[in-house]
């Protein structure tokens, strides 16, 4: 015979903080973002509307809480090239990366050490089928 499953203050307890926990917390490729700068917008030519690409601080968050890492091959098979663009930086616990992102959901990181890594905002994504 089983006993009925009771749910206890302590099970509430413990399990409040998991279900709370992603409410709260935000993931980007290279973690916790605690300051970001945006240096210059409307990078691009004017015929192509770049005068009006403007980053905030807002909208770059947004971007690398849901941008991916992707490779050079990724970038050019799933994305289209945006002709507009914005640069900055931001800090992370362990160093202090340069940034751009293009007008049409990509973007790069840039560590002091030199090393570089493609951003992609799967919610850009472009499908090959759609050409």
């Amino acid at each position: 015979m089983s006993r009925p499953l009771r749910f206890t203050r302590m099970a509430a307890a413990c399990l409040l903080p998991l279900l709370v926990l992603p409410l709260g917390a935000s993931s980007t490729p290279v973690g916790p973002i605690t300051e970001i700068v945006v240096e210059e917008n409307r990078i691009g030519p004017k015929g192509e509307g770049c005068e009006t690409f403007v980053m905030t601080r807002a909208r770059a968050r947004a971007f690398f809480n849901k941008a991916v890492i992707i490779s050079g091959r990724q970038q050019h098979d799933f994305f289209l090239y945006g002709p507009c663009s914005a640069r900055g930086t931001f800090k992370t616990r362990y160093d202090t990366w340069q940034w751009e992102i293009r007008s049409l959901g990509t973007g790069s990181i840039a560590a002091t050490n030199g090393d570089v890594f493609l951003l992609g905002d799967p919610r850009q994504e472009s499908s090959v089928a759609e050409y």
